[in-house]
């Protein structure tokens, strides 16, 4: 569907170009060229008006400050109050989990489940779940 267009043997996209829009490519620069010499006061004119607006730009609006954003955020120490309370309630937490699920692999291994060990299973498995869903 494609084909290669920079070859050896066929010229290069600069040559095709060229071939396509050269006389088009050179009477735009000839008008240019013209304008520039019937009219070069308004061009420097033009040419000084556009560096003295980007010099005023440059120390006006480009240097206005960030707008202050005055979003409150508490840290985590002022929240909780003492960092370390929660700390001991989690280790706990998690210890109970870990047990939780040890009981549940042993019971999992069982062959035949009695009715008082799929009981104790769903409450296992609830209380797992409310000791990971809760957040303190």
């Amino acid at each position: 569907m494609f084909r290669k267009i920079r070859s050896k043997d066929q010229p290069g996209l600069g040559v095709a170009v060229m071939e396509l829009f050269g006389s088009k490519i050179q009477t735009a620069g000839f008008r240019f060229r013209g304008f520039c010499q019937r009219h070069p006061k308004k061009i420097y004119t033009l040419m000084v008006f556009l560096m003295a607006s980007s010099l005023i730009l440059c120390f006006s609006i480009m240097r206005l400050e960030d707008p202050v954003y005055t979003k409150s955020v508490t840290s985590p120490m002022k929240a909780t109050g003492d960092p370390t309370a929660g700390i001991g309630l989690t280790i706990d937490k998690l210890q109970r989990v870990m047990a939780l699920q040890a009981e549940l692999q042993s019971l999992s291994k069982k062959e035949n489940l009695t009715p008082q060990d799929s009981l104790r299973f769903a409450q296992m498995l609830s209380e797992i779940r409310q000791l990971t869903s809760s957040k303190k």
